[in-house]
């Protein structure tokens, strides 16, 4: 059974006769007629379509019902990726094949991340093309095994990259959250326990770490980073202060221990 795959999307099954309609989206009126022929040659594939810039394939899209895209990324109306990205949004249910004179890291990176099914490149083979839109039938992303291999490297590359900056940030939100500690009068840093107030409603430990920094003026975000907590946790314990207080907001639950407690902090 074949298939149409694409980063963004879900295998969709094809029944083997079906046949692809396929517009063409090039400037080079040369290269799109030989690109043409070739495509026409493959069992399953039929260009019903071409365009010179992007805005007669738009025109086209409108008109014609269309499975499949070559895409080249240097049009005169359209520049890199951002082709792409707006026939995702104009046509999603068509699958976008990259076919262009350039491929660098970041055009790569950036076309797999905006949901294309393949990446070519103009001085790929006749045979080559024809052995990617093939397996590009059976499921598979239209790209030779070098191209599709450097594709994993660069997204563990990015994973890495991110994780590096998420840890970067986290750090430096700690440090700001301890330097501003630095600046809270000690009365305040060493105000009683909620054990002490009697007439509140029981908390559990983590609780009532939560409601301490809650008096002290701290943000889910701020509370989080002291606690090393995740926000979404630091949002669960203060709902269930709330509902042991009996209050809907958080001014409410800070003023319980001023009005119910019978202390001030």
């Amino acid at each position: 059974m074949d298939g149409l795959l694409s980063f963004s999307g879900t295998l969709v099954k094809l029944p083997p006769e079906k046949l692809l309609n396929v517009l063409i989206v090039d400037d080079h009126e040369v290269f799109r007629y030989g690109l043409r022929d070739l495509v026409n040659a493959i069992d399953g594939f039929h260009v019903i379509a071409e365009a010179s810039k992007y805005e007669e394939a738009q025109a086209k899209i409108e008109e014609i019902p269309i499975d499949l895209v070559l895409l080249d990324l240097h049009l005169p109306d359209v520049e890199g990726t951002d082709g792409v990205r707006q026939l995702r949004k104009d046509c999603p249910q068509s699958r976008v094949i990259i076919i262009s004179a350039t491929m660098d890291d970041q055009l790569l990176l950036e076309a797999v991340q905006a949901g294309v099914s393949g990446y070519l490149t103009k001085d790929t083979s006749a045979l080559d093309i024809v052995k990617a839109l093939k397996g590009f039938r059976r499921g598979e992303l239209a790209m030779l095994p070098t191209v599709a291999a450097h594709v994993i490297e660069l997204l563990v590359q990015k994973c890495h990259l991110l994780e590096t900056e998420l840890s970067i940030q986290q750090r430096d939100e700690a440090k700001e959250l301890n330097d501003s500690r630095s600046d809270i009068p000690d009365t305040l840093l060493t105000s009683p326990s909620l054990s002490s107030y009697t007439s509140l409603p029981a908390l559990t430990p983590q609780e009532e770490k939560v409601y301490q920094l809650m008096l002290r003026g701290q943000s889910n975000k701020q509370i989080a980073a002291q606690l090393y907590i995740s926000r979404f946790t630091v949002g669960k314990h203060v709902q269930n202060i709330l509902h042991k207080f009996g209050v809907t907001n958080r001014t409410q639950a800070v003023s319980y221990t001023l009005f119910e407690g019978g202390n001030e902090l």
